[in-house]
């Protein structure tokens, strides 16, 4: 489902992970008004974070290309295929 809000609140066990680069408040709200498309994030069955993908549109005519900025999965989640999931 897209990431809202509230998501960033509850992210920690994702985010405090050592492999995930950790951005500030004002760069994922930033990515989700521009491109609120482009944000999502995959909870267990009881409602835990168990990773999240944010990306945005740039470029101009031929140029115009997708970018990941993050897609991170936390510890006890990983080789599920959680990330491939999140990409598609």
């Amino acid at each position: 489902r897209r990431l809202t809000t509230d998501d960033l609140y509850k992210f920690n066990l994702v985010n405090l992970d050592p492999f995930t680069v950790t951005f500030n408040m004002h760069f994922y709200f930033q990515y989700m008004a521009q491109w609120p498309d482009f944000q999502k994030v995959m909870l267990s069955p009881s409602g835990t974070i168990m990773g999240y993908l944010i990306g945005k549109a740039e470029g101009t005519g031929e140029n115009w290309h997708g970018h990941v900025s993050a897609v991170t999965v936390a510890p006890e989640y990983r080789r599920l295929g959680l990330a491939r999931k999140l990409m598609d």
